[in-house]
């Protein structure tokens, strides 16, 4: 039987890896940003009407910034899923929530960065891809300050 003391440790523990995960998530979603630009900015891609799979190959085997934003993509969606079931091994339904919305805005980034290269660049699924990363940015800052609210000093 553990104690209450043992619980606290515990939970303790996985708030502060929750912090660091928090750390991480925001720089990949900082890096993934300025990618985001520099593609919008500097990179003009051709009109193609591709399948999602097609077009992620196509897309990511001739542009490198591309390639880069897709697989800081990946490092975010996977970052957000860690974050998701550190947020279930604790007691605090506020970073269960966060963790939820985080995942929700990662997962929206990636379906409209899809339905963005498949459409040919429709500008509205670039729209809905910078508001999901800007809702899974936000998302996590809230959670840091439950996390400031909630860590227990030893």
């Amino acid at each position: 039987m553990k104690t209450t003391e043992t619980l606290e440790s515990e939970e303790s523990k996985v708030i502060v890896k929750i912090r660091n995960v928090i750390f991480l998530l925001l720089g990949l979603l900082v890096t993934q940003f300025w990618l985001g630009m520099t593609i919008n900015l500097e990179i003009n891609m051709p009109v193609k009407y591709l399948g999602a799979v097609q077009s992620l190959i196509y897309f990511g085997s001739h542009y490198m910034f591309i390639l880069a934003h897709i697989s800081v993509g990946i490092a975010i969606l996977l970052t957000s899923l860690t974050f998701l079931i550190l947020g279930f091994r604790t007691q605090l339904l506020s970073l269960r929530i966060c963790a939820i919305v985080i995942l929700a805005g990662v997962i929206g980034a990636i379906t409209n960065g899809i339905l963005f290269l498949m459409s040919g660049q429709f500008f509205g699924w670039s729209i809905g891809m910078a508001m999901s990363a800007v809702s899974a940015l936000v998302a996590s800052a809230i959670s840091l300050y439950f996390v400031g609210e909630n860590i227990i000093r030893e």
